[in-house]
């Protein structure tokens, strides 16, 4: 077992939550397994309970541990993560063993995106506008807002109701029989925010709470840009990975 050792600078918290991830890998421990008690922690590792409240707190950060009032603390189910492909989330979400859900909040036609300089080669307006909150496990994850060029929809804006988008992935509907297109690749761009009072209520978090922007460009393989997405992610409900490579 990992110990605590008071002469190191490092403080007491940092190493507890050191020690409690070296328990959880050392024991195999899977998501929804329970963690020791305080009082154990306490009796294992020598130290007090507001060390053991702000290592845990840290972990809970983290998204190692989840606490549940009234029952203690267990390891935590991995967050939902991006992935490196040109995929919905539906089929990104189910990947990583998740129950995806959208919820239609509003669908319309409007005569452009609000950043249309971000679009070069976009065919003309209108758009077919698109806003959905997207749910993980039914918890609120992110809220998707898209732009699609009317002229790429093969006249089929009668698509775009709640029972076709909350029953079935945007890219499974745009890529099946009834429109047709055919999605090549796409540019993300990242960036932190922080919740606006409207988004705060939809994602259920705190007013100005972090988020994660991803805003994303998808192409065809003529290279015609067909799709602008703009996702808001509670940033402590997701992970962003790149797998990079050495250029060399």
């Amino acid at each position: 077992m990992t110990t605590i050792d008071r002469r190191l600078v490092t403080p007491l918290y940092v190493q507890l939550e050191s020690a409690l991830l070296s328990y959880i890998a050392q024991r195999g421990l899977k998501s929804g397994d329970r963690l020791p008690t305080e009082s154990e922690i306490a009796e294992s590792y020598g130290v007090s309970r507001q060390t053991i409240r702000q290592a845990l707190t840290r972990l809970v950060a983290d998204g190692y541990v989840e606490r549940v009032q009234g029952s203690g603390s267990f390891v935590a189910k991995p967050r939902p993560s991006h992935q490196s492909l040109l995929t919905s989330f539906t089929q990104n979400m189910r990947s990583q063993g998740y129950d995806p859900q959208r919820k239609l909040v509003r669908s319309c036609l409007v005569e452009a995106p609000p950043e249309p300089r971000v679009l070069p080669g976009m065919p003309e307006g209108p758009f077919q506008f698109i806003s959905r909150l997207l749910l993980v496990d039914g918890c609120p994850l992110a809220i998707a807002e898209t732009w699609l060029p009317i002229e790429c929809l093969s006249g089929r804006t009668d698509l775009f109701t709640a029972e076709v988008i909350e029953g079935s992935s945007l890219y499974e509907l745009l890529q099946g029989p009834d429109i047709g297109l055919r999605l090549a690749r796409g540019v993300e761009t990242v960036r932190g925010a922080h919740a606006t009072s409207e988004q705060a209520q939809q994602l259920e978090v705190a007013a100005d709470s972090a988020t994660l922007v991803v805003r994303r460009v998808s192409y065809t393989p003529s290279e015609r840009p067909v799709e602008w997405t703009v996702m808001t992610f509670a940033a402590d409900r997701y992970e962003y990975t790149v797998d990079l490579t050495n250029p060399r």
